[in-house]
């Protein structure tokens, strides 16, 4: 017969905390290492196609399985829309810094004024780009994540009657 040892449950929501904690940093630096081998080393995809694999996966298993286990991935407040809003701005903010800074040093050495019309285009192009890229997958999860939450209140609801 096994023994049970009864855990407190500080112990265990610390446990959980310190594995996600690890988990966050496995993910960041994977994504550092994507990009470094990418923009830095102008590596060729196949040399980075496993970190590449495993971040995507990651990143969707985590997010499939908080959808399905019936966890709010969005704020329950009035205000959680404005959330994917604000992660595509800052999603766009970031994509266009990064292209604007990389542009700059591939092509600066071959235009006299590598700060111009075109450079500013350029930069408002991929953010409106960058922006929307991300807005629409933000908004389905988003959509997604609210239609499930109904569900768990539906059947609460319906438990309790």
């Amino acid at each position: 017969m096994k023994k049970h040892i009864q855990q407190d449950e500080r112990i265990l929501a610390q446990k959980r905390k310190i594995g996600s904690d690890a988990y966050n940093i496995v993910w960041i630096g994977l994504l550092i290492s994507i990009l470094v081998q990418q923009y830095l080393f102008e590596a060729p995809f196949t040399q980075y196609a496993v970190e590449t694999i495993l971040f995507i996966s990651g990143a969707i298993y985590v997010v499939v399985r908080n959808l399905l286990g019936g966890n709010d991935l969005f704020a329950s407040k009035k205000g959680s829309h404005k959330l994917v809003i604000i992660n595509s701005l800052v999603c766009g903010i970031i994509v266009t810094i990064i292209n604007t800074v990389l542009n700059y040093m591939k092509y600066s050495d071959t235009t006299p004024l590598p700060i111009g019309v075109n450079t500013v285009l350029v930069a408002v192009i991929t953010f409106a780009s960058a922006t929307i890229a991300a807005f629409i997958p933000l908004e389905l999860l988003y959509l997604a994540n609210k239609k499930k939450q109904k569900q768990i209140e539906n059947s609460l609801d319906a438990d309790d009657e």
